[in-house]
């Protein structure tokens, strides 16, 4: 991650067509990264949840119409934050973090509860539900970024950082813990590391920081009956089961990656998603990527998370604004490590608390709110643009249309 106190190491000054293509190569990395993940995500949920559908006596092709209506949404959300200006997003952020606080709230009047935690909440009128702590997860990002550039100098005062960043994020948390959901908190606490690396926190506070992290999280999965069985599973003596009747989730997402072999059974040839393996469409929608298209099909989702998790470190360490450095590199974080623990999940390295894959698992409130974190990135990557000239060729050649792009 790049940090505000980095020693840079040059090799040489670069060229002024290397410098003004760099901002350009960074944009369609995020970009097309992107939409190679919301494709693919769309044609494997559909796959993933056509049997589920057809059991219940419905229409295959209304899940695909809804999630195709989910994605135009995100991409009309996200083409609408991408022309919107840095500066202009920094001055939002406090009043969006407390709409996105007081959202999380509301799982304690109109909370649902599904997979062991109430994180959905129930929209009267519209028969329709959304995950507030999604919305919160955008807010957090932005608003500590904000307040990290607020401090400055004062980022090596741990007294005023433990006030100015630890009261917002308490209260994030104890929002957030009001739907007793661990694994949006531990993408929480990744934001946290990602936003003081990039604001250039000292080293030592960080194993600290991961000492208390892993007191408290032990103290939760302690709490939860739940919490501590999924941890057991992963122990030796409580793998795979003898059969599928006692077979886990953990256990089907296995075998679904491993019928898949290199190349895979084929388009909609999953057998796994007959029933065996539970929210298929959802937390585990790369174990029925890996079965249908194999090892190669599960690597283009990784390299395509990794490409886009890549383009934002390289805006970060092009940009000189303190906002975008942080900001892009706590937004980093998040898709980083939820991505992580999905495919934890999934390949039983970590237990299953229920942390959808960014832009692949089906999911209205994740895939919306991640779009337009992807929105936000790519304000600023377009301002980097408009910042060193590396727009388009006819812009470069004609003074006057950079001037007027630079005056938005």
């Amino acid at each position: 991650m790049a940090r505000l106190s980095r020693i840079e190491v040059t090799r040489g000054e670069p060229s002024e067509a290397d410098a003004a293509r760099a901002p350009f190569v960074t944009y369609y990395m995020i970009l097309v990264s992107a939409i190679v993940l919301a494709v693919m995500g769309l044609l494997m949920t559909f796959s993933a949840s056509t049997v589920s559908n057809i059991a219940q006596g419905l229409n295959p092709y209304v899940q695909f119409a809804k999630n195709f209506m989910i994605i135009v949404g995100g991409v009309i959300l996200a083409i609408f934050l991408s022309r919107i200006p840095p500066s202009r997003i920094q001055q939002w952020t406090l009043p969006l973090f407390i709409i996105g606080v007081l959202a999380q709230t509301m799982v304690l009047f109109f909370g649902l509860e599904q997979g062991g935690h109430t994180s959905w909440v129930y929209i009267p009128g519209i028969n329709q539900t959304f995950q507030p702590g999604e919305f919160l997860k955008l807010t957090f990002c932005l608003f500590l970024a904000s307040v990290c550039v607020n401090l400055g100098k004062r980022i090596f005062d741990w007294k005023t950082v433990a006030l100015a960043l630890g009261v917002p994020t308490a209260v994030a948390l104890a929002a957030l813990m009001l739907s007793d959901d661990v694994g949006t908190t531990l993408v929480f606490l990744a934001i946290i590391i990602g936003t003081l690396w990039a604001a250039g926190a000292p080293l030592n506070w960080f194993p600290k920081l991961g000492l208390v992290a892993a007191g408290g999280l032990g103290v939760l999965v302690a709490l939860n009956p739940t919490r501590l069985r999924r941890i057991k599973e992963m122990l030796p003596g409580h793998g795979t089961a003898p059969n599928v009747l006692e077979a886990s989730q953990t256990d089907h997402g296995l075998w679904a990656l491993g019928s898949g072999g290199l190349t895979g059974l084929g388009p909609g040839a999953s057998r796994e998603k007959w029933d065996y393996l539970p929210e298929a469409h959802t937390d585990f929608i790369l174990a029925i990527i890996g079965e249908e298209f194999g090892l190669l099909g599960t690597l283009t989702v990784v390299a395509a998370i990794g490409i886009l998790v890549w383009g934002v470190l390289r805006l970060s360490r092009q940009t000189n604004n303190a906002f975008v450095r942080i900001a892009g590199n706590a937004i980093a974080c998040w898709i980083l490590a939820q991505a992580f623990i999905n495919i934890g999940m999934v390949t039983g390295l970590t237990p299953v608390i229920g942390v959808p894959l960014p832009l692949v698992s089906h999911g209205g409130s994740a895939f919306l709110f991640t779009a337009m974190a992807v929105g936000v990135l790519l304000s600023f990557a377009r301002f980097e643009l408009v910042q060193t000239g590396g727009t388009h060729e006819t812009e470069r050649r004609d003074p006057r249309r950079l001037k007027r792009r630079r005056a938005k």
